[in-house]
């Protein structure tokens, strides 16, 4: 589960993949130190009782391998498969 969230976080936020992880650290920590009873995200579902392994996976983002998506000629192959509506 934890590989498919930061495979999101790399698609979702390529800039992650630029960050000083220190700097990423310093704004994360003080979110979690809020001990808040949830987390609502503008476009992910909540996340009801936060523990710190949703802290702890944000914290690894910085250290994936970015996404990189298919091509044009790889996109156009894939569309080509799809039944017409």
């Amino acid at each position: 589960m934890r590989d498919l969230q930061l495979l999101w976080a790399s698609i979702d936020s390529p800039w992650v993949h630029n960050v000083d992880p220190a700097k990423f650290r310093a704004t994360v920590d003080p979110l979690r130190a809020m001990g808040a009873s949830a987390v609502f995200s503008t476009h992910l579902p909540p996340v009801p009782q936060p523990d710190d392994r949703l802290y702890e996976t944000v914290l690894l983002a910085p250290h994936t391998s970015p996404f990189v998506g298919p091509d044009q000629a790889a996109l156009e192959a894939l569309l080509a498969t799809f039944e017409p509506a």
